[in-house]
C-alpha cells in the first residue's frame, strides 16, 4: 500500500455519494446530521431504573435548562453506548470476530505469532484505543508485504539516544524494527515521532480505512510513548449515542447485608442503591455525516465508502435496537424495550417532527453490506490484518529505563475511548 497523493478527486467524488436510501432512511444531498430518537420503557412495567453510575459521583442529574423535561438523567452515557453500538457488530465479542454481515471488512488481529491462525490476544474491533491502541501499534508486522518493507526501507532516527555535548549526533541506523507504529511512520511520512508534514495529517484517515474502518465511527487518537507522539493523528467520534430519562425522580432502595458465619469484618451493614423513575426514556443518536464526508477515504472506491460507513452506522442503531427488543439488559435494574412505533428519524435537510424509522427494515437491508464491502477496494489481507504481539517484558528490555517526568507504567493519557467507569449493584 502506498500513500496518497493530493488528488482531490477523491474528495470530490463524496460529494455524489447523497442522495441515497438504505433501508427506508433517505439521506438527502448536503447532508450533515442524521439524528435518531426511540422512546423506551421497562421492560417489567417497574418503574425503577438503576442509571449508569460513576466510582464517588454515582448517577448523573441536571435540571432541563430549558425548563420543559425537569431533572434528566443520564441513564447510559456516550462511552457507554459506544461499548454498546461497537459490540453488536460482533460474532464473538472474546475473539472481535465480525458478525456475517461485515465478513471482508479490515480490521488488525493481534496474535503471538503473527500470523492469522496464531494464539489470539487482542483485536482492534474490542480493544479500548482501536488500531491505535499501543499494543497494536506496538506489535510487528511479519507477514511480506508492503508494511513490511516499508519499515525496512525507512530510517530508525526516532529511538536515536541524543547527542552528547560537543560530540556529533549517531548515525541514523538504515531498517527500523518491525513494529506497526514503524510503518504508521512511514505512510504519514513522518521524520521523526513528533513531527507530521500538515499536508500529510489527512492521510490518517486513509490508513485508518484500509485497516480499522470502524475505528473512523467510534474515534481514535495515536500516542505511543517515545515512537510516535505527534498529537494530531486523531480523529472525533462519528456516531455519538446516550440514554436520557426525562422528569426523574430519585429513588433510594435501602438494603442490608447479613454476615451469619462472622467471616467478614463488616458484620451487619445497611446500604443504599439508587435509582430513578422517569416519565419518558429517550435513547439519543447522530450520525456525523459531514465528518466522515471531509475524510480522504481513498483515491479510489470514495463514494463506495462513505455510503459503506453511513450505512454501518445506521445498522449499529438498528441492531443495538434490535438486541434491546431481543432481551438486552443494560444493567442489573436496567432492562429496557422500545415503546411501539417509538423510534424516528431527521437530518438538519428535513424540518418537522421526524419520519418513522423501521429499525427491522435497516437490519435486514444489512444483508446488502458484503456486496457493497466488495467493491470498495479493500486489500483481503486486511481482514484480518495479523501482527505479532509483543511482550511488555521484551519491549522493558529495549528501553533504556524510564527518563526524568516520564510515567514508569509507560501508561498514555486517554484519548476519546470508549471504556466508560461504571458501577454495578
Amino acid at each position: 500500500m502506498t500513500p496518497p497523493t493530493n488528488d482531490q478527486s477523491a474528495v470530490a467524488s463524496t460529494a455524489t455519494a447523497m442522495p441515497f436510501t438504505f433501508g427506508g432512511v433517505t439521506i438527502p444531498a448536503g447532508c450533515r446530521r442524521i439524528f435518531i430518537t426511540a422512546e423506551l420503557e421497562p421492560s417489567s412495567g417497574d418503574p425503577r431504573i438503576q442509571p449508569t453510575g460513576f466510582p464517588d459521583l454515582g448517577p448523573v442529574l441536571y435540571p432541563d435548562p430549558a425548563e420543559k423535561d425537569g431533572l434528566i438523567c443520564l441513564i447510559e452515557s456516550e462511552a457507554s453506548m459506544a461499548n454498546r453500538l461497537e459490540e453488536v457488530c460482533l460474532a464473538n465479542k472474546y475473539e472481535g470476530t465480525l458478525r456475517g454481515e461485515l465478513i471482508g471488512l479490515p480490521y488488525i488481529k493481534l496474535t503471538k505469532d503473527g500470523t492469522d491462525g496464531g494464539e489470539f490476544v487482542s483485536a482492534s474491533t474490542i480493544d479500548g484505543h482501536r488500531f491505535a491502541s499501543e499494543y497494536i501499534m506496538s506489535g510487528e508486522v511479519v507477514q511480506p508485504g508492503a508494511e513490511l518493507s516499508a519499515i525496512q526501507g525507512m530510517a530508525d532516527t526516532t529511538d536515536e539516544a541524543p547527542a552528547a555535548k560537543g560530540k556529533k549526533a549517531p548515525k541514523a541506523k538504515a531498517g527500523g524494527k518491525p513494529e506497526f507504529v514503524r510503518f504508521v511512520q512511514s505512510f504519514m511520512g513522518m521524520t521523526t515521532k513528533d513531527r507530521c508534514p500538515a499536508a500529510n495529517v489527512p492521510r490518517i484517515f486513509q490508513l485508518a480505512m484500509e485497516y480499522d474502518p470502524l475505528a473512523l465511527l467510534h474515534g481514535f487518537q495515536i500516542s505511543v510513548k517515545d515512537k510516535l507522539t505527534f498529537v494530531g493523528l486523531r480523529s472525533p467520534r462519528a456516531i455519538t449515542a446516550s440514554i436520557l430519562g426525562l422528569n426523574c425522580q430519585r429513588i433510594t432502595v435501602p438494603g442490608v447485608r447479613f454476615d451469619p458465619i462472622g467471616t467478614g469484618d463488616a458484620g451487619q451493614a445497611i446500604f443504599q442503591k439508587l435509582r430513578i423513575s422517569a416519565k419518558k426514556i429517550e435513547a439519543r443518536f447522530s450520525i456525523d455525516v459531514g465528518l466522515l464526508s471531509s475524510m480522504q477515504l481513498g483515491p479510489k472506491q470514495a463514494t463506495a465508502r462513505l455510503q459503506l460507513m453511513l450505512k454501518i452506522a445506521l445498522c449499529k442503531i438498528g441492531w443495538f435496537l434490535t438486541a434491546l427488543n431481543s432481551g438486552l439488559r443494560l444493567r442489573t435494574d436496567c432492562d429496557l424495550r422500545l415503546v411501539t412505533n417509538g423510534a424516528h428519524y431527521w437530518t438538519d435537510r428535513i424540518e418537522g417532527t421526524g419520519t418513522a424509522f423501521d429499525f427491522t427494515t435497516v437490519t435486514d437491508a444489512a444483508t446488502g453490506l458484503a456486496a457493497l464491502i466488495a467493491s470498495s477496494g479493500f486489500e483481503a489481507k486486511h481482514s484480518p490484518f495479523p501482527l505479532k504481539h509483543v511482550l511488555k517484558a521484551k519491549k522493558d528490555k529495549e528501553n533504556t529505563g524510564p527518563r526524568e517526568g516520564d510515567d514508569p507504567d509507560g501508561d498514555q493519557d486517554e484519548a476519546e475511548t470508549s471504556s466508560d467507569e461504571e458501577s454495578d449493584d
